[in-house]
């Protein structure tokens, strides 16, 4: 017998963090969290009646209102989604629609995990200049803190896209933890009957520790989830050099892809921080819908309520173990 270290480069877990039931229930989800600013009506709902009549799935239409909103504004909120709610169940959609009091970075958290929701989609706000809005974007208040996919409708995206779905891109970096995504990604194309392409952009500049080429990128996956991925679907690795947002941004317009998966919402340190990201800067621009999954799984309550101690479980619904362990191969 011969022992090996399982813990493949780009993954800090010493055993996979997703297991294959949660995997196929992102791809194939039965419960569906729609967070909706009730103007975006027109440009989201096309894409949730897409993405649900495929499985189908169970909606849950969620607003969270300011806290300066009169009775009677309120009153509109609920009518207008009550309206929304009705147009998805004459389509055949179980829909719930719910107006919950309080903060979105609160309420909507607590409703995933509560009502075990299975994907996440929202629309990008759209206006001119994002960066100089200063009211916190409902992208900066859940992407940190949402384990499940989560998927952004940007401004830039037309009603139609994503109803055939044949050309998925994964977008990782030199340091991204992609084991997660790359599950993901890799059972999605395998769903949709779609081909993988891998988009890796390095900065000429940074010297040689980032890879170049298709097969530097390839040895820094972890091994188990890539030969996976290339059972699964087609798979193909693209590397580009530049600017990591503009690059990405140009060759899923120019390849048509019909869609995107981030592996990173993006530097949250603060508003602005967030706002000058890649992720921001793609989900704000791209002309398909943008899959945000994150490659680390917060620890259930620790983000929002601070009451668990971060060392028990995560909310992917798989048990974390920080040590490195020993794997044994027969």
């Amino acid at each position: 017998m011969q022992v090996f270290p399982s813990t493949p480069i780009f993954s800090p877990f010493s055993r996979r963090p997703v297991s294959a039931k949660t995997l196929r229930q992102w791809c194939t989800p039965e419960v569906i969290l729609v967070a909706t600013n009730i103007i975006d009506e027109l440009n989201i709902l096309p894409h949730v009646i897409n993405q649900a009549k495929r499985c189908p799935s169970r909606i849950i239409l969620v607003h969270v209102p300011s806290r300066d909103r009169s009775t009677a504004q309120s009153q509109e909120i609920q009518i207008s989604l009550d309206r929304m709610a009705r147009r998805l169940r004459w389509l055949g959609f179980t829909c719930e629609p719910l107006v919950l009091p309080g903060r979105p970075e609160l309420e909507i958290p607590l409703l995933v995990q509560s009502r075990c929701v299975d994907r996440v989609l929202f629309a990008f706000e759209d206006s001119p200049d994002l960066t100089k809005t200063r009211a916190p974007l409902l992208a900066e208040l859940l992407l940190p803190l949402l384990d499940v996919p989560t998927c952004a409708i940007g401004r830039l995206v037309s009603p139609s896209s994503g109803t055939l779905i044949r050309n998925i891109t994964l977008a990782i970096s030199a340091d991204s933890k992609c084991e997660v995504p790359l599950s993901f990604a890799s059972r999605l194309a395998q769903e949709l009957h779609a081909k993988l392409n891998l988009f890796h952009v390095f900065d000429g500049r940074a010297g040689e520790a980032s890879p170049r080429t298709a097969q530097a990128v390839a040895a820094r996956l972890p091994s188990p989830t890539w030969r996976e991925a290339e059972l699964f679907c087609p798979t193909e690795i693209t590397v580009r050099e530049g600017d990591a947002s503009g690059e990405i941004l140009k060759y899923c317009t120019s390849t048509k892809q019909d869609l995107l998966i981030l592996c990173s919402p993006g530097d949250v340190t603060s508003q602005l921080a967030f706002r000058r990201s890649v992720s921001f800067a793609v989900i704000a621009e791209a002309h398909c819908p943008v899959f945000v999954l994150k490659s680390e799984p917060a620890i259930v309550g620790s983000v929002i309520a601070g009451s668990v101690s971060p060392e028990k479980f995560s909310a992917y619904g798989e048990e974390v173990e920080r040590e490195p362990r020993k794997e044994a191969v027969m």
